[in-house]
């Protein structure tokens, strides 16, 4: 009789809608994988019937049976997003995620759904489980690795001008070759009398502090040194939060002692020297420290035309408020800070495994680690066989609904072919009950 073999096909069948159903209803799902039904046919042998002759076996089946649920790990479409913590996988790898924030406490989880969050105290969370990788300091990484947390109530740390690692001042101009000569005894320089000089700027630097300090320049064009060739002079003088600085070595020439420095220009326009080096002293007080640095006027010029400033730059910045974070395709998160520092907090690690079909599906786009999963490795994104990071991106669930669709009409089909198969023999049974 053909009822067992009806209804193993009804609940194969049943199961096969079952996870048509599951995939439909996950098209939305970011980072999900869909999954597809595996069957194996079912025979019940007995002695006798293995060992007849080749050609006279006529074992017809018992039915069918389900032989796994296998996902189907391959990449979703990726689309980007105006949320800088989504994070997409482009290609292979996982997520190492822990049910808890401490080190490698609680429950440990992967996932390949990078829609990211910060909580409260400040730790990269998804759907309440928290985002594992390496912290990093002053860009280089540190310690085990840990639940990530970034500080959203500390400032960015300040660094002064001229800091390690940070330059002075980097400072260009052109100064008009046509501006009139002063004479340094007639006209003593006089930060306050602008017919002492021929130009000014001013620029910003910082302390250790943060605090922003002025650094104000003066140009006075002097008498030129005869030649051949002639030589075009400036004398040049400095102010530090509107104190005049002198030039401590004295001398002859400049044409002015207290000029700090000598700005020379041959026939062309071209800087030839400075003279003495242009340095703004260290301050060691409590209230404003910072480090001794340069002003850096290499690239000055003499032409014909307005005074101009052609280039300037300072190193340190001050402190800052956090404003957000960010990632690169290396999965490192950035702390952005509204003075313009952008700082490596800690490093994303990604995993894999040599059978990814072994790990256990556990809900809110998590898998669990199973030893049918094999062995594990670990590496940065975007090395080590790992896929990179897309920022500002998240990886669509990877099932085709269109083709969900059509295996539906296959799987009802199929069921209905069951069911009719049991339905024939249900009338053949009744036939035979009603014989006489």
């Amino acid at each position: 009789m053909g009822f067992q073999q009806g209804l193993s096909g009804l609940s194969a069948a049943s199961k096969q809608l079952d996870v048509i159903g599951n995939n439909i209803a996950n098209g939305s799902t970011i980072g999900f994988k869909g999954s597809r039904v595996e069957f194996g046919d079912l025979y019940a042998r007995s002695l006798a019937s293995a060992s007849t002759q080749a050609g006279t076996n006529t074992q017809a089946g018992v039915g069918v049976q389900v032989l796994a649920v296998s996902q189907q790990f391959q990449q979703g479409n990726i689309t980007t997003t105006n949320n800088p913590l989504d994070m997409a996988i482009s290609g292979n790898g996982f997520y190492r995620l822990t049910s808890e924030n401490t080190g490698n406490g609680g429950i440990e989880a992967f996932s390949r759904n990078g829609e990211f969050k910060l909580d409260k105290e400040g730790y990269i969370v998804n759907n309440g489980y928290y985002l594992n990788g390496y912290r990093m300091v002053n860009g280089v990484k540190t310690g085990a690795e840990q639940p990530l947390q970034v500080s959203t109530i500390n400032s960015g740390i300040a660094k002064a001008t001229g800091a390690t690692g940070e330059r002075g001042i980097d400072w260009s101009f052109n100064l008009n070759g046509g501006a009139a000569v002063i004479d340094p005894v007639t006209n003593v320089f006089d930060p306050l009398d602008a017919s002492t000089y021929s130009y000014t700027s001013g620029a910003k630097f910082y302390d250790n502090y943060g605090n922003v300090h002025t650094v104000s320049v003066y140009f006075a064009r002097r008498d030129p040194v005869a030649g051949p060739p002639e030589i075009n002079n400036w004398d040049l003088y400095h102010a530090v939060d509107g104190v005049i600085v002198t030039n401590p070595a004295g001398g002859t020439y400049p044409a002015d002692p207290a000029a700090v420095a000598q700005v020379q220009f041959d026939q062309n326009g071209q800087l030839i020297s400075t003279g003495t080096p242009i340095t703004i002293a260290a301050d060691v007080s409590a209230a404003s420290a910072h480090p001794a640095f340069d002003i850096d006027i290499s690239n000055t010029t003499q032409f014909s035309g307005d005074y101009s400033v052609t280039r300037q730059v300072a190193g340190g910045y001050p402190a800052g408020k956090f404003t957000g974070i960010g990632a690169d395709s290396a999965g490192v998160i950035y702390a952005n800070y509204t003075n313009g520092v952008t700082e490596p907090i800690g490093q994303i690690t990604l995993y894999n495994f040599s059978n990814i079909q072994g790990l256990v599906p556990n809900g809110n786009n998590r898998w669990l680690y199973t030893s049918d999963a094999g062995a594990r490795s670990m590496a940065d994104p975007n090395s080590g066989g790992m896929g990179y990071i897309k920022p500002s991106a998240l990886e669509e669930s990877n099932v085709d609904t269109t083709a969900e669709l059509v295996n539906m009409i296959i799987a009802q089909r199929y069921y209905q072919a069951n069911a009719q198969t049991i339905k024939t023999q249900d009338t053949i049974m009744q036939t035979l009950l009603n014989l006489r």
